[in-house]
């Protein structure tokens, strides 16, 4: 039978045969590519294009995008703004043309070290499915259920096997370099309030708006992490430590 790796890479060859945008732009990262593109959110009215990022304040970028763009799908099957925008997979080559040299092409992303723990504290501390696999492996392997089992997890190959959890720069629709523009969740009223000025012409007037779950990682960071803890997440996500400027130190 075909290995997970066998399958991702099948994907990715039929999605650069049927599919403008992945022609233009291959996806090369590990993550299948069935998975990777509902994360892809385009709008051709402004236009736009956001490569949502888990446990990167997706949720409530993507509801205050929705609450500004006048932009609705014809036909949907889900209510969630995540569903109302164009997918990757969809778009014809025209509008493939049109994000590439038009389209205000952003994303944001968060620092590993708070973004790994608000995986571990939403997923597995409050035993959603995407953190069931995490447990099973824990009792089969004798580790305990805290965030350095999980850190020991990821280690010992659960890092590409959920989004949430997945390094940034491997889930990006796009290259890096594509983007104009790259918020950080570290600074989320400020940075969405240029993308909000950018494409609608509007000035924030307050906080973002709150959606999706919160689990306080940011503020729990110094507490969950002992040596082995950031020694394993500097070690994984080395690459978005390095390429999205964070700082491995503590």
């Amino acid at each position: 039978m075909p290995g997970s790796g066998f399958l991702r890479a099948s994907g990715r060859v039929a999605a650069r045969a049927i599919a403008p945008f992945y022609r233009r732009f291959p996806y090369r990262g590990a993550m299948d590519i069935f998975k990777l593109d509902p994360r892809g959110a385009y709008s051709p009215i402004e236009p736009f294009f956001y490569s949502r990022v888990p446990k990167a304040a997706n949720t409530s970028i993507t509801q205050t995008l929705f609450e500004h763009t006048k932009f609705r799908p014809l036909t949907t099957r889900r209510e969630h703004p995540k569903y109302q925008f164009l997918r990757p997979l969809f778009l014809s080559q025209q509008e493939v043309n049109r994000l590439e040299h038009e389209a205000f092409k952003f994303t944001f992303v968060r620092d590993p070290y708070s973004r790994v723990l608000s995986a571990y504290l939403d997923k597995v501390g409050r035993r959603r499915h995407q953190g069931l696999r995490f447990l099973k492996w824990s009792q089969r392997h004798n580790q305990p259920e805290t965030f350095l089992g999980f850190c020991r997890y990821l280690e010992a190959g659960g890092l590409f096997l959920d989004m949430h959890w997945a390094p940034q720069v491997d889930i990006l629709c796009l290259p890096l370099e594509c983007f104009d523009f790259i918020g950080r969740v570290e600074h989320l009223n400020r940075d969405l309030a240029v993308v909000l000025e950018r494409l609608f012409h509007v000035k924030a007037a307050g906080p973002a708006t709150h959606a999706g779950t919160h689990t306080g990682a940011s503020e729990s960071v110094d507490d969950a992490y002992g040596p082995e803890e950031r020694a394993i997440v500097t070690w994984l996500y080395a690459d978005d430590f390095e390429r999205l400027g964070y700082d491995r130190h503590l």
